[in-house]
Parts: structure tokens; C-alpha cells; sequence
């Protein structure tokens, strides 16, 4: 027979069994143990199977649970992380505005001279990113039009609206802004006026400079105090190029100003000076005595 059909090799097995059986039970002493060497033969492949595949299965589960256990981890480090970020952050502001807080509480001891409201900057125009500012504080707090508005570092320009609890300030960017000013240094002390420039919105420029008046690169310029406006000695900014007008006897100074404007947070509004106000002497007429002329008729509407 070349081939055993599938009934005919189940019937063989079975024979064999029994006769297998069959000679267990003669021989009583092997009894147990050839039986159980039958059913460990015959249930061993299926004991490994059900084993590997028990194994396969718990492995699959610890994995499984190791991926949710790093994914649970993962999402906890990441918010851990924005918390710590967004703690960084806070921190760095808190010192910014602390630094800041701190030389302008500097700059008010150092100042004796003048009665401050701090105030901060919560509005620029748009439309004139370097003409005005809104600041915080207003009627209420003693604001009034026409006082100056300066930083630790300089002039920043003065109100020209005050409301109840909000002001608009013009800075000396505007092309509508004059100051009037001084050069600090001991051998010059030529004054003139600043003006914004609208060509150049952040360099402001001293016009009407006679051509032969001593004004260099690098000379400060500060407030004169003439106008009634803007106390004496406030400082303005440097000059950085000196440029003679064509076809007159004039030149101008370019200025780089003292305060940053593109970082303008806070400011202090100075509603009272206790510094002296310069005055001019008024031309006199044939046959009188000149006199100090009154502040508000100098240099025709120069603060």
C-alpha cells in the first residue's frame, strides 16, 4: 500500500494505544509511570504551544502596558515643561520690570527737585507710531496738559491731553514738537531748538544753529528751560552728525536721542519742579531799560 488514507492511520494510533494499554496493565508496578510517559509524550507539543503562546501574550500585555506607561510620562514631562517655561518667563519679566522699577526709583531720589506721578504707557497712535503716547494716569492723579514726561534716561516730551485717568503724550519725535535746548558742554552752551524730523522719525533734529557756533559729534544736548515747559538740565539726547544747510548761514545737528522709544513702558510725569525758570532779557525800547521778559513770550512757543 503506497498511501494510508487519513481513517486508516487514526485506527492504527488508536490500535497501538490500546495495545500499549494493554501491556501497562500487565506489568502493575509500571503501571503508572508508562501511562503517564504516553500522556507526557502525547500532551507535551500541546503544553509548549499553550505555553508559548501564554508567554507571547504576556509579553504582548507588559508591552502594552510599558507604552501606556511611557506615553502617561511622556505627557506629564511635557506639561511639567510648559508649566516651567511659562515659569521662566513670568520670572523674566518680573525681573525686567524690577530693574526697570529700580532706576527709576533711582533716578526720583536723585531728583529732589521734582514731584513725580509714575505712570505706564497703555496705548500708542497707530497711525503716529512716534507722535503720541496714552499713559495710565490722568486728572485724578494731578495730571495736567503741558507738564513734561520724561524717563530715567531723558526726556520723553510732555501732555497735551489730560482725561481723568488717562493722558496722551506728544514726544519730542513729533514733527509738531519743539524743545527748547542746549549744548551741555562748558565751552559751547550754544542753544537752539529740537524738532522732530519727520524724514527720520527717530532722530530729531537742532535747527537754526548758526554756522560758525561750536557744536560737535558727541556733544550732549539738554533741556534749556526756556518756554516755561521743560525744566533745565533735562537731557535730550547726543549729537551724532552736524550738516550745513545749502545756500544759508545755518546748519543742524542730528540727535540720537536718550530715550530708547521702541521700549517706552514706563514714564514719570513731573507735575511740579522746584527748578529755578530761566528768562531772557526782553529788547528794549529807545530810552528804557531793558527787563526779564516773562517766560511764556520766549523763543515764540519753544517749551
Amino acid at each position: 500500500m503506497r498511501f494510508l488514507n487519513k481513517k486508516t492511520v487514526i485506527l492504527l494510533v488508536a490500535v497501538i494505544t490500546v495495545f500499549l494499554l494493554a501491556i501497562s496493565a500487565a506489568h502493575g508496578k509500571y503501571k503508572f509511570a508508562f501511562s503517564e510517559r504516553v500522556i507526557t509524550t502525547i500532551l507535551a507539543p500541546i503544553e509548549y504551544a499553550t505555553a508559548k503562546v501564554s508567554y507571547s501574550v504576556h509579553n504582548a500585555g507588559s508591552f502594552v502596558w510599558q507604552i501606556m506607561t511611557v506615553y502617561r510620562e511622556n505627557q506629564s514631562l511635557k506639561s511639567e515643561n510648559e508649566q516651567l517655561k511659562q515659569t521662566s518667563l513670568n520670572v523674566t519679566e518680573i525681573m525686567a520690570e524690577n530693574e526697570r522699577l529700580r532706576e527709576m526709583l533711582n533716578y526720583k531720589q536723585a531728583a529732589p527737585q521734582f514731584d513725580f506721578v509714575t505712570a505706564t504707557v497703555v496705548a500708542r497712535d497707530p497711525g503716529t507710531w512716534t507722535s503720541t503716547i496714552v499713559i495710565n494716569r490722568g486728572t485724578a492723579d494731578g495730571i495736567a496738559k503741558d507738564m513734561p514726561v520724561v524717563t530715567p534716561q531723558g526726556l520723553v516730551g510732555n501732555v497735551v491731553n489730560a482725561y481723568p485717568n488717562s493722558a496722551k503724550v506728544q514726544l519730542i519725535l513729533d514733527p509738531r514738537s519743539a524743545v527748547g535746548s542746549l549744548v551741555q558742554r562748558p565751552e559751547s552752551r550754544v542753544a537752539a531748538i529740537v524738532e522732530g524730523n519727520s524724514a527720520s522719525k527717530f532722530t530729531p533734529h537742532m535747527v537754526n544753529i548758526a554756522r560758525d557756533a561750536d557744536v560737535i559729534k558727541g556733544d550732549k544736548i539738554i533741556t534749556s528751560g526756556f518756554g516755561g515747559i521743560y525744566p533745565k538740565g533735562l537731557l535730550v539726547g547726543d549729537v551724532t552728525d552736524v550738516i550745513n544747510e545749502e545756500g544759508g548761514l545755518l546748519k543742524y545737528a542730528v540727535l540720537k536721542t536718550a530715550v530708547d522709544f521702541d521700549r517706552l513702558e514706563e514714564v514719570f510725569v513731573i507735575v511740579r519742579s522746584r527748578e529755578p525758570v530761566p528768562t531772557l532779557p526782553q529788547q528794549a525800547a529807545p530810552g528804557q531799560s531793558a527787563k526779564p521778559a516773562s517766560p511764556a513770550g520766549v523763543q515764540g512757543g519753544t517749551r
